[in-house]
């Protein structure tokens, strides 16, 4: 099982003894994607939309091109992607945003399984207006997506829900329970950060109002995530943030906004970062590493599973390339020093989403996540990394 791809990566083949297992957080960056992004400061750097020359046209191109490849990978057309600078952002911007008149009691339903992100800004909220927030539970025998049906009613007016989990990896079935919320009246948001880069997204099919990801965990740079807002919602809605770019008319007491998603993209876009994202979008297409990665993680699971002071965090049959796990007699901290120590990245403890681990009883966790630079190769070599230091550690109990 060879790395479908390696030679792409140049900050790996020059650590050739360095192990990268934590893409769930940011990707390495291919070469033609750093390239696409020196290509664009030393040729096409100019600011976008308003420039009266031929730079500032190519630069306005570059980036409507990148918009254009970000809408047809989630089946959008581009004039509803906006471009934000990260899913962070993005998240706090529907929550300020959305409209929706809030009342006290109204509902907002999430799930134990978010990232910070996608929990923060609604409680921020919930306390200005004294909302309910409601979250879907995980099951800790298969780590599917709970049951929500009786959480779902008459006072939900937002569900806000992530793909797939960024500590083990599931990918939730969240179809059906976005047209059960679309159909009463809520807004619905997905969160796929994690989910972009391994499984196909429609947003037509999801039936959602609002999808967002980030392109660092795409294999793109930091500074671009492309959000997703259905025609029909974001006609309705304000600003994020307001400043140049996004007005038609200014007097001094009130401004007229542009009729265009550009209005949820105030100040100086980084066409850079859209325009590596455009290309690693399409390095991803062409090298398709799906299948490859699958394969890693059902391999990496068997083998952990036959070590019997292990735990793996169940994730059900529709995965990303994710795995958790933890040692009731090995911190979680400890594992992750004595792995870096060895040349091999991984992260440990809540990976921002302690309402899951809390949920499951667990302090802490190891997270390791593939990227289409790992192999079979690199799983043995962990593995035997990893027991040559449980028999030293477990020898001190």
């Amino acid at each position: 099982m060879a790395k479908p791809c390696d030679h792409d990566f140049a900050f790996l083949q020059q650590q050739s003894e360095f192990m990268y297992l934590d893409s769930a957080a940011t990707c390495q960056v291919p070469t033609p994607v750093l390239e696409a992004y020196s290509h664009y400061y030393r040729h096409q750097h100019a600011n976008v939309h308003r420039a009266s020359h031929r730079l500032g046209r190519a630069a306005t191109a570059a980036l409507e091109n990148a918009r254009n490849v970000f809408a047809k990978y989630v089946g959008a057309e581009a004039e509803n992607i906006a471009l934000m600078s990260s899913t962070t952002a993005a998240l706090n911007g529907l929550a300020e945003q959305l409209p929706i008149d809030w009342q006290p009691g109204d509902e907002v339903l999430l799930s134990y399984a978010e990232h910070h992100a996608n929990i923060l800004p609604w409680q921020r909220l919930a306390k200005r207006y004294k909302l309910h927030l409601q979250f879907i539970s995980i099951d800790q025998h298969t780590g599917k997506l709970g049951d929500w049906r009786t959480l779902l009613n008459a006072r939900t007016k937002v569900v806000s829900i992530t793909a797939a989990s960024n500590v083990t990896g599931a990918v939730f079935d969240i179809k059906t329970l976005l047209a059960a919320a679309k159909a009463q009246g809520a807004i619905t948001v997905v969160d796929a950060a994690q989910a972009a880069a391994h499984v196909p997204i429609n947003v037509n099919d999801l039936h959602c109002d609002a999808l967002v990801f980030s392109m660092h965990k795409v294999y793109g740079v930091n500074g671009c995530a492309p959000l997703y807002l259905h025609p029909e919602l974001w006609p309705r809605m304000q600003p994020f943030q307001v400043g140049g770019g996004i007005v038609q008319e200014v007097s001094p007491r009130s401004a007229q906004w542009v009729p265009t998603i550009q209005k949820f993209e105030a100040g100086s876009p980084n066409t850079a970062a859209a325009v590596a994202g455009a290309t690693a979008i399409d390095w991803l297409t062409k090298q398709q590493p799906h299948q490859h990665l699958a394969q890693l993680r059902t391999q990496f699971v068997e083998q952990l599973s036959q070590r019997p002071w292990l735990t793996v965090l169940p994730a059900g049959d529709h995965t990303t390339p994710t795995v958790a796990f933890y040692s009731l007699g090995w911190q979680a901290f400890d594992i992750a020093t004595w792995l870096d120590q060895h040349d091999i990245a991984v992260r440990a403890g809540h990976h921002c989403a302690q309402l899951l681990l809390q949920q499951w009883q667990l302090p802490a966790v190891v997270r390791v996540s593939f990227g289409a630079y790992n192999s079979a190769a690199d799983i043995s070599h962990f593995l035997s990394t990893l027991d040559a230091g449980w028999d030293i550690f477990s020898a001190l109990e």
